[in-house]
């Protein structure tokens, strides 16, 4: 879901004040919904999923994965103005496991809402995307053949379940209504009040089509996409974040686990569904409730990004209102992008409901870390 400089090491956070002039307010569901610009930290993207099966084991498959950017999810100074403010990040792997990570500068990211919800986001000449009034199907394109950047050509989705905001509401895409009942520090604050989400696409079919450096990625796989946005770059209020989605058997998937900085509060959002009903669409801290439940372990050790240690595995488990469990296991096969402060994984998941058939799938899950908190099985 987002983009890391290299040069964030330093991590340096900036003051929590937040200007009331970043509202926007979206009439459409994925419209724009603040206003990011180079003299503030905040950020807004839109966010898209296509992974396609493997074709030989231990290997990640076709994956192609898009973000487009107003602002910086992370900043290592509040003083961006030599960063292009509006981009398009490209990472994914082709077929036979080979990685390719691209940042295409844009000199514009104009978004526009058109009839019903309806929207279009053209980021300069280099790309584009266009979300139907229905929110069924999206659109994108790619236009920077021309090095250094190598890319064109589409991508088109089509949903199979409904858009929703997290927290089983339809008026708020934020997780107030979940929030605990302590006194908030500031970092929860914008955690609760001012971190949208808006899911668009929970999950379907894309059909891509790009050429990338002179290799075409032609397939069809997997397809997600959401929207995100915030007052202040990640590393400004957050220390750690899990977020994955996939389509298994009959499931369709996502979850996040976060934890604000400077706090013991871990919330936890959780979707899961089938094409006759949602199952789950809840918010919930963690040690709160006992169902209506989502939970996230990183289980077992393996190498990670710049010396550190990353789970080599990760339980999910799923507990309904009536009590009834689901439970899968993902296994990366492929990690891009790959730094200690972010890890995207592609791999495979098994599960399914307990003591029933288990499926197999294809999964995306990542780790985004900008408390460099240190992991340890």
């Amino acid at each position: 879901m987002f983009l890391l400089r290299k040069t964030l090491s330093l991590l340096a956070v900036t003051s929590l004040t937040i200007s009331t002039q970043l509202v926007a307010y979206a009439a459409s569901f994925d419209g724009q919904y603040i206003q990011p610009n180079l003299t503030n930290t905040a950020v807004e993207w839109w966010w898209g999923s296509a992974v396609g099966t493997p074709e030989s084991p231990g290997t990640p498959g076709p994956v192609l994965q898009f973000l487009f950017y107003q602002g910086y999810s992370v900043l290592a100074d509040f003083n961006h103005s030599a960063l292009p403010e509006y981009y398009i990040t490209i990472n994914g792997f082709f077929p036979n496991g080979t990685d390719f990570s691209l940042t295409v500068p844009a000199t514009s990211g104009d978004v526009s809402e058109g009839t019903g919800n309806a929207v279009t986001g053209t980021w300069g000449t280099v790309g584009a995307f266009r979300i139907s009034s229905d929110l069924k199907t999206m659109a994108v394109t790619f236009n920077a053949s021309d090095a250094p950047y190598g890319i064109s050509g589409s991508m088109k989705f089509t949903s199979n379940r409904e858009n929703h905001y997290g927290c089983n509401v339809t008026d708020s895409p934020y997780f107030e209504k979940s929030k605990p009942s302590q006194t908030l520090n500031e970092n929860e604050q914008v955690f609760f009040n001012q971190l949208g989400w808006a899911v668009t696409i929970p999950g379907g079919t894309v059909d891509v089509d790009v050429t990338i450096n002179g290799t075409q990625l032609q397939f069809t796989g997997n397809g997600y996409h959401d929207q995100n946005w915030m007052p202040l770059a990640l590393n400004e209020f957050i220390s750690s974040w899990y977020f994955g989605f996939a389509e298994i058997g009959p499931y369709t998937l996502s979850y996040v686990s976060a934890a604000p900085l400077n706090s013991s509060i871990v919330f936890n959002t959780g979707y899961l569904s089938t094409n006759q009903a949602v199952l789950q669409n809840q918010c919930s801290i963690t040690g709160s409730k006992t169902t209506d439940i989502s939970i996230i372990r990183p289980t077992g050790e393996m190498a990670g990004a710049e010396g550190t240690v990353a789970p080599s595995g990760w339980t999910l488990s799923y507990v309904v209102d009536d009590g009834t469990e689901y439970e899968f296991k993902m296994v990366p096969t492929g990690v891009n992008p790959n730094m200690a402060v972010y890890q995207r994984w592609t791999g495979l998941i098994s599960g399914g409901k307990k003591g029933e058939e288990s499926y197999e799938g294809v999964a995306t899950f990542e780790w985004l870390n900008p408390g460099l908190n240190v992991y340890s099985a």
